[in-house]
Formats: C-alpha cells, structure tokens, sequence
C-alpha cells in the first residue's frame, strides 16, 4: 500500500497504491468542490496532481445516495483518470455542528461511490476545546472509525483513521495508539487549520510530531487543512506524507497571491516573480482588472503552482539530503514560523532515526544550531564511543583538505613529534567536535562545509552544549597524560577549563 524510496529527517518520498494508480508522496491533495469546482479538474490532473479530495457529505446533500452510487464519485468531479479522497464531512462537523447523516450511512455512502481513499464520519476538535468535551469527540471518533473499519469491505479502498485531540496532547497520543491497534493502514492528523489561523505553528508541529512517534514507520500520515508554502516544509520534514487544503481557490476569492514564503494581497503587488502560466501571461495590474470570477480562476490557479512548487523544492531536498539546511532557511519566514526551531532541535534523536547515516553531498554549518542536525548528532554518538591507549593528545584546527591524514598540514604537525604512531592527533570542528584521526573519513567529518569562526558571531563555544558534552566523554574514556594545542584559540580556550587536572595542558604554538 505505501513503498518508501527516500527519505531525511522525517520525510519521505514514497508511493502510495490505490484502485487508480499510484501517488508519490508528499503530496499536496486538492480540495475540490461536487458542485462549484472553478478550475477544471482535467487541468488539475494536467499539472501532475494524482490525488484529489472532496466532500463526501456535500456529494450525499447535492447528488442523493442513488444518483451519486450509479456514477461514482471519479465521474461527478471529472477525475477518472486519478484518485479521490473524501472528506466524509468532519469539516461541516467542526463549522456547524452536526451534520444529517449517521456515521454508518455515511461509510456504506463512501464505499459506494467508490472512493479510493475514504475518511470515517469523524467529529474533530478544532482548537481551544475544553479538555472533557474533546476527550468526548476523540472516543467518539475512535468508537466511529473502529466500526466502520470493521464493516469495510475488500474491495481495494484505503480506509483512513481520523487523529483528534488538537491541542491536548495525551488525547492526541490516545487516538494515534487506538487506531494503530485497530489496523488502519493510514492515518490523518485533524485541527491544524484552526491552529495555522491562530499562527501557532510551534503548537501545530508538536501536535505532528506526537503523533507520528506512536506511529509505526510504514502507515503514511495525512495532515488535514495545510496547503500553504509557509508549512509545508516542516509538516514533511516531521513526517505528514499527504496534506490537503482549499487555500487555493479560498486565497483567491479575497485575492490573496502565494509566494514561498508569504501571502501578498494582489493590489499590493508590483512585479511577479513567479514565472507560471499565469504570471508569464498578466502583469498585477492586468490581473487585478479582470472580471471577479476570471480573476478568482487565474489567481487560484497561481496558487496552485506556487503549492506545487513548494513540495518539488522539498522533494528535491529530500533527494539531495538537504532537508535540514531548506527547513532552517524556510523558518525564518516568519517569526512565529521561528518559534519551530526548537521543536527541531530538541527532537534531533528523533529526526535521525530516519535520516541516512552517510550522504552523497556534503554538508553545510552555519551556526550552533547545526550541531542538533541528525547526522551530526550521529557522528558525536562515534566519537564519545571513541577509545584510544595513546597517552598523548593533540588538537588542531581543521585542514583545508580531508580526510585529515591525507593533508600536508597533518604531515608538518607528525614531524613535530618523534613518536607520531604514538600520539592521539583529531581535529576540532565547532558543529561536530573532536574528529580523531582515525574516523576523520566517516561522513560528515570530511564531508562538510563550516563557516570560519572569524567570520560570524553566532559561534559563542557557550552555545554548543554537544560540542561541551562530547569533549567531557572523550576526556572520561581515554587517559591521557598530556594535551597539546593552541591555547590563543578563543573557542578551545573555552572548553579547556573542562581537561581534567591529572591532563598536563601544553601549547601547540
């Protein structure tokens, strides 16, 4: 049902299987309205999205259960040749209240309209419910979703279990366990548009990230309401492998333009640096003139290519490995987006159960954050394991070529000493520690970019707690007499106080 082929930090691109045909993940899933779709479905298709979603429930109101079985739901969108989620209509639950229709009804409803991923008639939490009325809709909602997962028949749909909880994080962590147990082979995580409205973006990834640890590695996560460029990046780096949203066209209708990093009203806009079909065709000006509804149209078919965009870029980041350095530039967005940061860093251990170990391309550090970055935290783990019976260390500054032994530089510092083989040499890296000279070749130690110390002032030594922590283990499991190195350097100045008394500490210079 869902193959995995990459992945980093939590992300993935993979395929999820369906009666009509495969979707490599992520994947942003189009809303499309039953009734009133502006943009042709056809074209939708066209740009490359092979999964849509719609509203089950609003179908049931306008199409009536007989006339909607007949066709199907591909033929009343006009998606034949792709697949259909459908939202059986928590959303009408979430805005109004109830909807007409039992759960029961609106399950036997979704398998006969063939739809190829269906949703159980769910009652979500939105945001800023009472913790008693939302521990209610989450038993209800598991009570729901374990019948209708029992009544289903095997005839090739994907039956999602619908996470609530919202903010309240044990209910959240209660319902993931729940319909894990009961064999959901996806699962989709609800309340984030509620969340994205309010700016609590901090809020909306701890809420991912609580679900996907009780998740097992193979069930794919949907996101339910996140369709904008700002979140898409940490929504997959956290591990969302689908996510829907009608921001699009509801963008549009307030003439609100996606960018990869902001929404601008159109009115405000001078030049589009957009080169889509749209922005290649209308200035902002001749796109404001337009009559309302052919402004909407074109304005949400921008948006469309904007969100398009932005799951390519991390796609490819996915491919390069670089999902961490484009996460960290995307956060500076927005300073609420910023708030994240943390929530990144201290899930590090996390994060590098699914990153690979060793990478084609080199890394890239630009400042103390870095040090949380999976493989770094990795390659710290090695290092602290590291033993040597040499009583003797010395400490250099990284050499312009790596691995360290193949460097000129490494070679005039040996000839310092007449007993090289007898002498513990590594060099230091802010981000990654000590690199003794033995494992100097295992990715990332020689495969790294940093920024020089002298060249940035986020390299406070009183930032990097890894860096601290992996000097006092390597000090604790080796015994050495004495210690060489430059003792004008400001940043090993620092972490010097920590050498243990018995060390004899001799300068380098």
């Amino acid at each position: 049902m869902f193959e995995i082929f990459d992945c980093d930090l939590a992300g993935r691109i993979g395929k999820i299987y369906t009666n009509h045909g495969k979707i490599e993940t992520p994947a942003y899933v189009p809303v499309i309205h039953p009734v009133k779709q502006g943009i042709p479905t056809q074209k939708i298709k066209d740009m490359g999205f092979d999964l849509v979603i719609t509203n089950a429930y609003i179908t049931y109101k306008r199409f009536g259960q007989r006339e909607a079985a007949q066709r199907g739901i591909h033929d009343i969108i006009n998606f034949d040749d792709g697949a259909v989620m459908t939202d059986s209509g928590g959303y009408q639950v979430l805005e109004y209240g109830d909807v007409e229709i039992l759960p029961e009804e609106m399950a036997n409803f979704e398998k006969e309209i063939m739809t190829d991923i269906a949703i159980p008639l769910d009652k979500p939490t939105g945001f800023r419910l009472p913790k008693k009325t939302a521990r209610d809709y989450v038993n209800h909602t598991l009570k729901v979703s374990k019948q209708t997962l029992a009544q289903r028949k095997d005839n090739g749909q994907l039956w999602v279990g619908p996470i609530q909880g919202g903010e309240h994080f044990d209910l959240v962590r209660k319902s993931t366990k729940a319909l894990v147990a009961y064999g959901f082979e996806m699962l989709a995580l609800g309340s984030p548009v509620e969340f994205m409205e309010s700016y609590e973006y901090a809020l909306l990834a701890e809420m991912i990230l609580v679900a996907k640890k009780e998740m097992p590695y193979s069930v794919p996560l949907h996101l339910f309401g996140a369709g904008h460029p700002l979140t898409i990046p940490f929504a997959v780096a956290f591990g969302c492998d689908t996510f829907d949203s009608a921001s699009y066209i509801l963008y549009a209708k307030q003439d609100r333009y996606m960018t990869d990093d902001r929404t601008r009203h159109l009115s405000e806009i001078s030049y589009f640096s957009c080169a889509c079909e749209v922005c290649s065709k209308f200035s902002p000006k001749e796109l404001v003139e337009l009559e309302k509804e052919s402004r909407v149209n074109h304005l949400a078919l921008h948006n469309l290519h904007a969100i398009k965009s932005e799951v390519d870029r991390v796609k490819e980041s996915i491919k390069e490995g670089r999902l961490w350095e484009y996460l960290l530039k995307k956060l500076r967005s927005h300073p609420k987006l910023y708030e994240i940061l943390d929530i990144v860093t201290s899930n590090s251990e996390y994060l590098a159960r699914s990153t690979p170990l060793f990478k084609e391309k080199a890394l890239f550090f630009y400042s103390h954050y870095d040090q949380y970055r999976p493989e770094v935290v990795s390659y710290h783990k090695m290092v602290r394991r590291f033993k040597t019976p040499k009583k003797t260390l010395v400490i250099s500054k990284p050499f312009t070529i790596n691995p360290a032994y193949l460097a000129e530089g490494q070679k005039r510092l040996e000839k310092k000493f007449a007993e090289p083989e007898e002498i513990q040499f590594a060099q230091y890296n802010p981000v990654l520690g000590l690199i003794p000279l033995e494992i100097s070749d295992i990715f990332p130690a020689s495969h790294n970019v940093t920024a020089s110390l002298t060249t940035t002032t986020t390299q406070d030594p009183k930032s990097y707690s890894i860096f601290e922590k992996t000097w006092q283990e390597f000090f604790s499991k080796n015994r050495f007499e004495r210690v060489y190195y430059d003792k004008n350097d400001p940043f090993l100045k620092y972490f010097a106080k920590n050498i243990p008394k018995s060390v004899r500490k001799i300068s380098l210079n």
